[in-house]
C-alpha cells in the first residue's frame, strides 16, 4: 500500500514507512520547449538583501500537450516547478525598462481575462491560475547550465 507524504501524522509513523511510501520529489527546472498546461501563481517578493522588490511567477505542470523535440521527454513531467522573477524596479529605485516591459507581457494575458486594469490587481488574482502556452526554453546567456524562457500564446482556461 503506497502512502503519500501527507499521510504521515508524525515523525514515528515516518520512521515505521518503507522507502517506496516515501513521496519522491517533485521534478524542478524548466521543462524543454513544447505546449503545457500550467498553474500560475505571482507575488511580490523582497530580494536576499532587502534593497528592492520584484514580481515572481511560478508554475507548475499540469500536462504536457507537446514536446518539440523528442529527445527531451524525460525532461518534463507532470508537477514540475519553475518560476520567473521579474525586477521592474533596479535596486538604485530607478526604472527597469526591460523588466517592466517583461512583467506587463507576462501578465497581459491575465489583466484581460480578469478584466483588470491595475498591475497590482491583476498580480493578486494570479494565484493557482490554469493556462496552456507554449514555452520556448533557452540556455542562459551567463550561466549555461540554466535555463531561461519565455511563454508565448498564453490562454487563460
Amino acid at each position: 500500500m503506497t502512502m503519500t507524504n501527507a499521510a504521515f501524522s508524525d515523525l514515528d509513523s515516518l520512521m515505521d514507512a518503507s522507502m517506496d511510501d516515501i513521496d519522491d520529489l517533485p521534478a524542478v527546472g524548466v521543462p524543454p520547449t513544447g505546449h503545457y498546461n500550467l498553474s500560475v501563481s505571482a507575488e511580490r517578493v523582497s530580494n536576499k538583501e532587502a534593497t528592492g522588490e520584484y514580481i515572481k511567477l511560478s508554475y507548475i505542470v499540469e500536462a504536457i500537450n507537446e514536446i518539440k523535440n523528442p529527445e527531451e521527454e524525460s525532461q518534463a513531467e507532470v508537477g514540475q516547478k519553475f518560476s520567473q522573477n521579474f525586477s521592474p524596479i533596479k535596486k538604485d529605485g530607478t526604472v527597469n525598462e526591460w523588466g517592466m516591459g517583461f512583467l506587463k507581457e507576462a501578465v497581459a494575458p491575465f489583466s484581460a481575462h480578469f478584466g483588470t486594469q491595475k498591475m497590482g490587481e491583476t498580480i493578486a488574482n494570479i494565484h493557482q491560475v490554469s493556462v496552456a502556452a507554449t514555452l520556448v526554453r533557452r540556455v542562459n546567456k551567463k550561466e549555461p547550465d540554466r535555463f531561461d524562457f519565455n511563454l508565448k500564446d498564453v490562454t487563460v482556461l
